[in-house]
């Protein structure tokens, strides 16, 4: 336990531009929530690499989550992003959660690219990595409809008491009371109050 209660979100610190803009980066942000530290970076609206990628009525946005090799002190695999089955499903929620928001009609045959890196993980790297990546396109200046705003809800239950649980860490994740915790992340436009992504 981090001393919160239940209900409570972990302290949040946002850093928007950490990398100064450049032609390899458009936009950057850094988040933190509680010990999870994601930092996505944005480039484009760029030619797309190969004619065939090209999308005549809107741009492709293009997704890649990585993990540092220190991020977690329970898992220290090197992880490839091509070929770890968990970066490439987070890759494709993230771009499923970012392509709902940018306004990819206003970049027809062009490419966005996201690139989040987790520099530690400290349980809800996903809603981290969602976060983050919101923030840079905000930094990069690509127009959206609105943020999406990102964390995780769970229910946790030691047999004789049942918890929900707000945005879980590691152990929450992991196990509460000797049961696994049920979670659910979860992203929406709040302006909109649309959920784009939810995940059980």
């Amino acid at each position: 336990n981090d001393g919160r209660k239940p209900n409570e979100i972990r302290r949040l610190k946002i850093q928007i531009g950490p990398l100064s803009s450049s032609s390899s980066v458009g936009g950057s942000a850094l988040v933190e929530m509680g010990l999870t530290v994601a930092l996505a970076t944005v480039r484009g609206p760029i030619e797309c690499a190969r004619r065939s990628d090209e999308l005549m009525d809107r741009a492709m946005v293009d997704v890649t989550v990585k993990m540092a090799p220190f991020a977690s002190a329970v898992d220290r695999r090197v992880t490839n992003p091509n070929t770890d089955r968990r970066l490439i499903e987070a890759s494709h929620m993230l771009k499923r959660a970012m392509e709902a928001a940018i306004l990819l009609h206003l970049y027809p045959r062009s490419r966005i690219e996201i690139v989040v890196v987790i520099l530690a993980d400290d349980g809800g790297r996903l809603c981290a990595a969602i976060n983050a990546s919101t923030l840079a396109l905000q930094d990069a200046g690509i127009p959206m409809k609105d943020f999406v705003c990102a964390c995780s809800a769970g229910y946790a239950t030691d047999g004789n008491t049942d918890t929900t649980l707000v945005d879980l860490n590691r152990k929450e994740e992991s196990t509460t009371g000797g049961q696994p915790a049920v979670q659910l992340p979860c992203a929406m436009l709040p302006q909109r109050e649309t959920v784009v992504f939810a995940q059980c």
